[in-house]
């Protein structure tokens, strides 16, 4: 998946708060793709606050791979792998969206 064209934004409304060494965010009201309420708390771990930290609707993918890797020593393809499925979730979860794709 090429990377560098994308980027994402969270979605506005939610409450997010760092505590200790983890960051919480609690939606306001959050929608699952039925259009069902869902009344949740996302608890994140260091890397997930990582990348969540960096989400700001104008840093690509790319770079935030980047950043994980600097930050974290991990490899490449680790932290390819971590951005990918905290997207992932975090968009089902309705915490962030696609701000822009392009070829």
């Amino acid at each position: 998946m090429e990377l560098q064209n994308i980027i994402y934004n969270i979605v506005p409304g939610l409450i997010v708060r760092k505590i200790g060494d983890h960051i919480v965010i609690i939606p306001v009201e959050s929608q699952n793709e039925e259009g069902e309420v869902v009344d949740s708390v996302f608890t994140l771990n260091d890397t997930a606050a990582g990348i969540w930290t960096q989400i700001n609707g104008s840093i690509s993918l790319e770079d935030i791979k980047g950043k994980i890797v600097d930050y974290f020593g991990i490899s490449l393809a680790q932290a390819e792998e971590d951005l990918l499925t905290f997207i992932l979730q975090a968009e089902e979860a309705g915490l962030v969206f696609c701000n822009k794709e392009e070829a």
